[in-house]
């Protein structure tokens, strides 16, 4: 075996606040087989942003040979930034530190690598707090070639992945990075994660290559109150405004306002219904905007639209309580069944 003398893919763990997973997330990257195969092949950098738990410790202990980056609450942006700007690979995967890789991950990724590819998008298991399986796979469908672009313009959304299921070529993030900062405290992986198609190819590997443990509703709504549902809205609709200027700035023609994807239609619809009262959110538009992305996009089955529509029926139009407990049953609606070969 012969090391490498420059890695080929930088794995970046993104953490803030996870002390309790940012270990598995950390052993997950260094324990990749490409690793064992091509020493140096792979290289882990551990972005800390302002842990105020016990992440340092865990990190400082688990990883004294690895590069720790420690920011100060600076935002997700900023820890994107720090871990592009530290990174040395080919290219670069942001693992978020609830979620961890499966051993042959960066051995695949490597292999379904071709010129001209910005973006490789691979699935994701779900699963709960205590690392069960919860069944089902994000996202639902895979999109590339020129799919991808025709929905870009359209909805500015294609189907992708979450955050740790995207592996990015590092010329294409040096055209958009590093990010505006301030107005990107989470949700900042949206931006190369959408921007990709527009600078190159997008590939996908169709099988899932890591676990995922996203906040779902039972996240949200309990906590509605102090404004985590009004966060995930303000994303929503930050993504819109932030996309539609990039693609102008790239000269890619759009639709005059983008279309929503069916899964920032249904994050919506929760905002309007359990969340606090926001002028962002007018009810009549919101609703009906909502109610279009799901008629609109291309490749959900009549069943899946009737599902969603009653959904999303039930959510806007039942008492609080019931809508509540049916806004809980939105993970039904994400992602596929996890396959059973």
């Amino acid at each position: 075996m012969n090391a490498v003398q420059r890695p080929r893919l930088s794995i970046v763990v993104l953490n803030r606040q996870r002390e309790r997973f940012v270990a598995h997330a950390i052993e997950s990257a260094c324990a990749q087989t490409l690793e064992r195969e091509q020493p140096g092949a792979v290289e882990v950098i551990v972005v800390d942003d302002g842990s105020r738990d016990g992440s340092r410790t865990v990190i400082r202990r688990l990883a004294p040979q690895l590069r720790c980056i420690e920011l100060d609450e600076a935002g997700q942006a900023a820890a994107i930034n720090a871990g592009f700007a530290a990174a040395r690979g080919e290219l670069l995967l942001f693992l978020e530190a609830e979620d961890w890789l499966y051993p042959q991950a960066a051995a695949q990724v490597l292999a379904a690598w071709a010129p001209g590819v910005s973006k490789l998008q691979f699935r994701l298991d779900l699963v709960d707090a205590d690392d069960r399986p919860l069944g089902r796979q994000l996202p639902r469908r895979l999109h590339e070639g020129a799919q991808v672009l025709a929905l870009l313009r359209e909805f500015g959304a294609y189907g992708s992945p979450p955050c740790s299921g995207n592996v990015f070529h590092r010329d294409f993030l040096a055209r958009v990075l590093p990010l505006d900062e301030s107005p990107w405290q989470a949700g900042a992986d949206t931006v190369p994660i959408l921007l990709a198609p527009a600078c190159g190819a997008v590939r996908s590997l169709p099988q899932a290559l890591g676990a995922y443990r996203g906040a779902g509703p039972d996240d949200w709504l309990p906590s509605a109150r102090h404004g985590a549902l009004s966060e995930a809205c303000r994303r929503v609709l930050q993504g819109k405004q932030a996309l539609a200027a990039a693609l102008d700035h790239l000269v890619i023609p759009r639709r005059r306002e983008l279309a929503l994807a069916p899964w920032e239609a249904r994050t919506l619809v929760m905002g309007l219904r359990l969340g606090p009262a926001d002028p962002a959110l007018p009810r009549a538009r919101t609703a009906g905007r909502a109610l279009r992305a799901v008629l609109r996009w291309p490749d959900l089955r009549l069943g899946e639209r009737l599902l969603m529509l009653g959904w999303m029926a039930g959510v806007l139009l039942l008492p609080r309580a019931l809508a509540g407990r049916l806004a809980r049953q939105h993970r039904r609606l994400s992602g596929r069944e996890t396959p059973t070969c």
